[in-house]
C-alpha cells in the first residue's frame, strides 16, 4: 500500500485562513471533510448581516439545522433599508423585521460587534430591547448609523448599556427632541445612573463622531463616566461652536492615552473659543499623529487676526508630546491664491521645533482650478522651507 502524508491541522487552518473573504471557496472548504468545517464555519459567519425579514428566516433555519453556527458569530450587523417615504417627505425606514430577529439574540453568546444601522430605537418593541441588552454586555465595537431614538436621554441610557464597549462609532444619529440630563435629575434619573455605575468597567479607546450627530452628548456622557478616560484614537467632526469647550476638556481627559487626533470643524471656530484656549493639546502627551481635516479656504471667514483657521496654529503651538510623528492637512481652495490665506509663517516655526525633528507633514490639498497641482506644491514648498530641513514634507493634489 502506497503511504500516505498527512497536512497537519493548523497548516489547514492557516491555508483556510488566506480565504477569510472568498465565500465561494469558503463553502467548498466546509463541504470536503470534517476537519475543515470548523475553520470553513469560522469565516463563513463570523459577520453576520441581517438586512430584511428573508435573511432573518433564513439564519434561524440555518440555525434549527446546525445550532452550533451560533457560536461562530462574532459581529451582528442590523441594516435596514428605506421603504418609501413619508407624507412630509422623509425617508421611511423599514425596520419591523429588527423585532423578529431579536429572538436569535439570545443564542448568539460570542458577539462583540454590534452595528445598527437606519434603525428606529423608539418604534422597537419592549422585549426587542430587553434582548438587545443580553448581547451588549459582551460587545466591543459599536457602529450606529442613521439610528433614531424618541429623546436624547434614551440615546445616554442605550450607551451606558455596554460595560465592555472599547470603540464607538457615532454616525449620524438623532433624536426626536432634547430632554434633560439624566445626570442632572436626582430622582428621576436613578436607573440611568445605576447604568453608568455599571458600566465603569468600559475602557473606550477609539471614538468616532460626525458632524450630522450631536458630539456634545456623547462627549457629556464620556465626562460623566465614573472611570479614568483611555481614548487612544479620537476622529471628531464638531458643528456646535457654542460648546467647544467640551471638546477641550475630552482632550484634557484623555491625556497621556491619545496617540491619534483627527479633528474637522465645519463651520470654523467661535473667536472666544480661540482666545480662551478650548482646544488645547498640552495635556495629550503621548501624541503621535494629528490630523486636520476640513479646511475649506473658499467658505471660511478671517477673524481673529488676518489669517485663516488660528484653531489650527494654535493647536499646533500647545502640541505638548514629544513622541509627535505625523501632521496632515486637508486643504480645499478655488485657487492657489488661497494659500496665502494661511498663516505660513507660524505654521512653520511650530513644525519647526526641536522635539519635531523627522517629523512628517503630509498636506491634501483639493482644487477647484485643474492643472495647479505643480503650483500648488510650489507655493506650499516655499512657505514652509525651514521645515523641509528638518522633516518630510509630503503634498498631494486631488
Amino acid at each position: 500500500m502506497p503511504s500516505t502524508t498527512r497536512i497537519p491541522p493548523e497548516l489547514c487552518d492557516q491555508t483556510i485562513d488566506y480565504l477569510w473573504d472568498d465565500l465561494e471557496s469558503l463553502r467548498a472548504c466546509s463541504l470536503t471533510c470534517k476537519d475543515w468545517l470548523p475553520s470553513s464555519r469560522f469565516h463563513l459567519f463570523r459577520n453576520l448581516r441581517l438586512r430584511h425579514a428573508d435573511d432573518v428566516a433564513r439564519f434561524r433555519a440555518l440555525l434549527t439545522s446546525s445550532p452550533s453556527i451560533a457560536h461562530f458569530v462574532r459581529k451582528l450587523s442590523l441594516s435596514a433599508d428605506y421603504d418609501g417615504t413619508t407624507p412630509d417627505g422623509t425617508a421611511r425606514e423599514d425596520d419591523g423585521w429588527v423585532n423578529g430577529a431579536a429572538e436569535l439574540f439570545p443564542r448568539l453568546h460570542n458577539v462583540t460587534t454590534l452595528a445598527l444601522a437606519r434603525v428606529r430605537w423608539h418604534a422597537l418593541s419592549a422585549e426587542t430591547r430587553a434582548a438587545f441588552a443580553g448581547v451588549s454586555k459582551s460587545v466591543r465595537q459599536l457602529f450606529l448609523f442613521e439610528v433614531s431614538f424618541d429623546a436624547s436621554r434614551d440615546v445616554i441610557a442605550f450607551l451606558s448599556a455596554f460595560p465592555s464597549l472599547n470603540d464607538l462609532y457615532f454616525q449620524a444619529v438623532s433624536w426626536k427632541h432634547d430632554s434633560p440630563s439624566p445626570f442632572d435629575e436626582p430622582g428621576t434619573g436613578l436607573q440611568i445612573r445605576d447604568a453608568v455605575q455599571e458600566a465603569g468597567r468600559m475602557h473606550l479607546s477609539y471614538l468616532f463622531l460626525d458632524p450630522k450627530s450631536s458630539p456634545t452628548l456623547v462627549t457629556e456622557w464620556l465626562l460623566k463616566h465614573p472611570d479614568e478616560q483611555h481614548l487612544q484614537t479620537i476622529q471628531l467632526c464638531w458643528r456646535e461652536l457654542e460648546n467647544t469647550q467640551a471638546v477641550g476638556d475630552l482632550l484634557q481627559a484623555s491625556g497621556s492615552s491619545l496617540e491619534s487626533l483627527q479633528v474637522e470643524f465645519p463651520a470654523g471656530i467661535s473667536e472666544d473659543a480661540v482666545m480662551h484656549n478650548h482646544l488645547s493639546l498640552a495635556n495629550n502627551t503621548g501624541l503621535r499623529a494629528l490630523h486636520f481635516g476640513g479646511l475649506d479656504v473658499r467658505a471660511s471667514q478671517a477673524f481673529v487676526s488676518n489669517r485663516l483657521f488660528p484653531w489650527v496654529t494654535a493647536m499646533l503651538s500647545q502640541v505638548g508630546s514629544r513622541h509627535l510623528e505625523e501632521v496632515s492637512f486637508a486643504l480645499e481652495i478655488a485657487s492657489v491664491q488661497d494659500l496665502l490665506a494661511l498663516d505660513w509663517a507660524r505654521i512653520d516655526a511650530d513644525l519647526c521645533r526641536e522635539e519635531f525633528r523627522g517629523l512628517m507633514v503630509m498636506f491634501y490639498v483639493s482644487c477647484d482650478k485643474d492643472g495647479s497641482a505643480k503650483e500648488v506644491r510650489r507655493e506650499i514648498s516655499e512657505r514652509l522651507g525651514g521645515f523641509q530641513a528638518r522633516g518630510t514634507l509630503c503634498i498631494s493634489c486631488i
